[in-house]
């Protein structure tokens, strides 16, 4: 507990009291609106709940954002699945469709509200989307797919058949958002894959049909800049990476003074798992552009993307959770080979590096006899026989004698030589 000491009344004063409270004192760091400029903080607004989507008690959009191009991002734990998850269930609490596809299987328990439902293709398996089009057209309910039990090339091609269908239907005139959480797999910056140019193209041409699309990662810089610049709407929790800092000043660079964004970016570094900083050119116009607060609105569902709790064997409340006991198998750790006697392995022999061998293994082949140029077929290699073919071949090897006199006389030579030109070169002068 923190305290001071009042010195004109020298008692303890507890700071978490509203005196304390009036100089400052809080439980943990200040708030993201507290760091940025106090252009960005504004004050609790009168909504008429019915007609808003509300992710905070300072931020909240119209109903035509089903058919905005959006982008959430944060690090890991910052919250950015949680906001994904609270717009989720704003829609269903108004009764706007959206299509989910959960690469992480974050959102697995948004199906218990009655709007949602939820599919979890395996691998073998497929989805007939133009089938699922028309479910999305005459149930009016909103939609989840879990991917994580797919490879990452099975969930590129869905995630094509998808887009594709959709462009090729129509709601009806009811708006529809599609969420991608981890869309730096779908839209790299690095790469095209199978699903890129289908995002892209359901980015551009979805408003027109009411289509909107919402992309979540927490690498900006990892995230297509073709498809990032689609978003009029950018949610940012807590960055960290320069790269990604770096992303997103290119991007939010509209209408925003240099000075203003890079106190924006700093103010992001500090943030807590929660803040954000909401930036819409469209519909935050009397605002700056931007608007700083929390995501809190209560949620309806229990978050399924939140981190697991660790625990110590020591914790008082950690289950008990004894040793297996059992003899070591390699083979329980995949090993498909196991060597269990060292010794009735060795007695096969030491012949080779990869094992010996045994006796009656090696097959009898008859030995191969090689004629030589200039010698009989009866001749063997130590004959002199031999020793005569082969010398046809091998040239004689000059003795050392030999190749010292001739390198004295190549430089007898040289010296001749330039003697000459010397005494040349005299007698013209004369």
């Amino acid at each position: 507990m923190s305290r001071r000491f009042n010195i004109q009344k020298p008692h303890l004063i507890n700071m978490e009291s509203p005196e304390g409270e009036d100089w400052g004192v809080q439980i943990g760091g200040p708030d993201l609106e507290d760091i940025l400029d106090s252009n960005h903080i504004h004050e609790k607004k009168e909504v008429d709940t019915n007609e808003t989507i509300s992710l905070g008690s300072k931020i909240h959009f119209p109903l035509k954002l089903i058919y905005q191009v959006m982008f959430i991002s944060g690090k890991r734990g910052s919250g950015k699945s949680y906001t994904a998850a609270v717009l989720m269930e704003e829609y269903e609490r108004l009764g706007l469709q959206f299509v989910c596809f959960d690469a992480l299987d974050a959102h697995g328990h948004i199906n218990q509200l009655q709007g949602v439902e939820r599919i979890s293709p395996n691998i073998g398996e497929s989805v007939n989307m133009g089938k699922l089009v028309q479910k999305l057209q005459s149930s009016g309910k909103s939609l989840i797919i879990n991917l994580r039990n797919l490879p990452l090339s099975d969930q590129q091609r869905m995630i094509t058949d998808y887009c594709e269908a959709v462009l090729e239907n129509d709601m009806g005139g009811r708006g529809l958002m599609t969420i991608f959480e981890e869309v730096q797999d779908f839209v790299p910056q690095v790469g095209r894959p199978e699903s890129f140019a289908s995002i892209v193209r359901l980015c551009k041409l979805g408003r027109a049909s009411g289509y909107g699309v919402a992309l979540v990662s927490q690498r900006p810089a990892a995230v297509n800049k073709e498809a990032l610049s689609q978003a009029s709407i950018y949610i940012v929790h807590n960055i960290i990476n320069t790269k990604d800092l770096d992303a997103l000043k290119e991007q939010l660079s509209f209408g925003t003074d240099k000075d203003n964004i890079k106190r924006i970016l700093s103010g992001i570094t500090y943030s807590s798992p929660g803040e954000a900083v909401v930036y819409s050119p469209e519909f935050f116009k009397e605002d700056g552009y931007i608007v700083v607060g929390k995501i809190d609105t209560p949620r309806r569902t229990e978050h399924k993307g939140s981190n697991i709790e660790v625990k110590s064997k020591f914790a008082l409340d950690a289950p008990v959770r004894l040793h297996d006991t059992t003899p070591f198998n390699s083979s329980d750790y995949g090993v498909m080979r196991e060597i269990d006697d060292y010794e009735s392995w060795s007695d096969r022999g030491h012949g080779t590096m990869g094992g010996g061998y045994r006796g009656d293994d090696l097959s009898d082949f008859e030995p191969v006899r090689y004629e030589v140029l200039g010698m009989d077929s009866g001749s063997s290699f130590g004959s002199a026989s031999a020793e005569t073919g082969f010398a046809s071949f091998v040239p004689e090897r000059k003795s050392r004698r030999e190749s010292s006199q001739i390198r004295m006389l190549a430089a007898v030579g040289l010296i001749s030589s330039g003697l000459y030109t010397v005494l040349r070169s005299l007698g013209k002068r004369r």
